[in-house]
This record gives C-alpha cells, structure tokens and sequence, in this order.
C-alpha cells in the first residue's frame, strides 16, 4: 500500500511539474506553423509537434489548466444548488415531497452526459451552455446526497433536544445541519471533479469546448484531431490522454 501511495504522488507530482513547466515557458498553443507539421520529439519541443505544427506539450499543459479552471467552478457551483435545494427542502417538507425528490426522482434517471448533450444541442456549444450542462447533469446526485446527510443529522440527539429547547430551523441549520454539510460536501467536490474532468474531455472529443481562442484546444479536442494521424504523430495523441489521466488522479483527492 504503501508502494503505491509512493507510486501515485510521484505521478501526480511529475504530472503537475510538467504542467507547470509548461505554462511558465511555453505561450498558448493558439498559433499554427504547418512548416514544422509532424515535428518528432526534440530537445525545443519534447513532446513534439501536431499536424498543424502545434507544440503538443504546451496543448498537454494548457489543455489541462483549461479543463481545471472550468471544472471545479462548475462542480463547486453544483454543489452550491445542491446544498440551496437541500436547505429548502428542510425548511419546507410540502416542496421537498411535492417538488424536489420527484423532480430529482427524474434527473436522476436521466444520463448525465445525454442530460448534458441535450442542454448543449438546446443552447449551443458555447461556455455559458456548458456550464450549465454539467450543472444539470451532476446536481440531483449531489442534492440526494445532501439530502440524506441533512435528514440524518435532523433526526439526532443533538438536533432534536434543540428543537425541545425551541431552538429555530435557521438555527439548527446553522449550528447542527451545516458543520455536518461541510463535510459531505467537501468529499462530494473531490469524488466529482474527475466526473466532470471526463465529461469535459468527451465534449472535447465530440467538438464542443470553450476556451480554446485563450489556452488553445482541449484534452479531449486534441484526441479527436489527433487519432487520424496517429501512425504518423503517435505523440499528439498519447499526451493529451495522459494529460486527461494526470488530471483525473490529481484531482481526484486521497482515497482511503
């Protein structure tokens, strides 16, 4: 067990030094050069060049900062709705049973990728959709989480003798229900986020992706360009899917 602690740090530390690295000293892969198309692996470009003639390690460390700075705003905000529906569904039991678990009841069933796919084909493939697309497609499984946790500390010791005292829902909620929110949510942000890390490389694979005038084009765009070509530049696409892997352990959190 130990071995393979070692074994994912050094991953995850070597994935992140290269990312760095990446960013610091090479500029955004935004800029064609069909002169140096099929570059192999150089001392200057060491993970050589595309078919377009684009530094395939700076697409590996931009693609990936691009997929984390939209990610974990998008997972944090999920949880942020899930949380609110979560309050009101304490606060209210007619809305919680009337609205809320039907209609979570229902999103739920749904794929969240085809929920997601669907909102994109609605609204478009912009960023805006997207985010709202990963929204939609993860909220009802972090709201019934959330749920569960707030149902089973209402029920507790502590929060029922509160209650007895005369103590309000707002009150309860503050000092009872939220410190124990905190958590959950705090492990529900770091077991989604390579959901949602995967969820972005396959609506990069499909041709949807936001970001790409600023960092270049993402994990999963550069696959679907990539495989092609892939007898000719092997490189364009083994890296941007071990830039998807890197990212999914890094984020990922420990698993114990």
């Amino acid at each position: 067990m130990k071995t393979l602690n070692l074994l994912r740090y050094g991953t995850i530390s070597l994935y992140l030094v290269l990312v760095i690295f990446g960013i610091l000293f090479k500029p955004a892969p935004t800029d064609l050069n069909l002169k140096e198309s099929f570059l192999p692996p150089s001392f200057d470009f060491p993970f050589g060049k595309d078919r377009l003639g684009r530094d395939v390690f700076s697409m590996f460390a931009y693609g990936s900062l691009a997929t984390f700075l939209f990610a974990f705003p998008a997972r944090v905000f999920t949880l942020a709705v899930a949380s609110l529906i979560g309050l009101a569904s304490y606060t209210s039991p007619f809305f919680k049973k009337n609205v809320f678990s039907p209609l979570s009841s229902v999103f739920v069933s749904l794929p969240s990728l085809l929920l997601a796919l669907l909102v994109v084909q609605v609204f478009g493939a912009g960023p805006i959709p997207l985010f709202l697309a990963i929204v939609l497609g993860d909220w009802a499984q972090a709201y019934e989480t959330v749920r569960a946790k707030i149902d089973e500390v209402s029920t507790s010791g502590y929060a029922l003798a509160a209650s007895c005292f005369g103590a309000s829902k707002s009150y309860i909620f503050r000092a009872h229900l939220l410190p124990q929110a905190f958590q959950i949510l705090r492990v529900l942000l770091f077991t989604g986020l390579p959901a949602v890390v995967m969820t972005l490389a396959i609506f990069g694979f499909l041709g949807i992706s936001a970001g790409g005038e600023v960092f270049g084009p993402g994990l999963g765009e550069q696959i679907a360009f990539s495989k092609d070509y892939a007898q000719n530049a092997p490189w364009s696409l083994v890296f941007p899917t071990l830039g998807i892997l890197g990212l999914v352990m890094t984020v990922g959190g420990k698993r114990s």
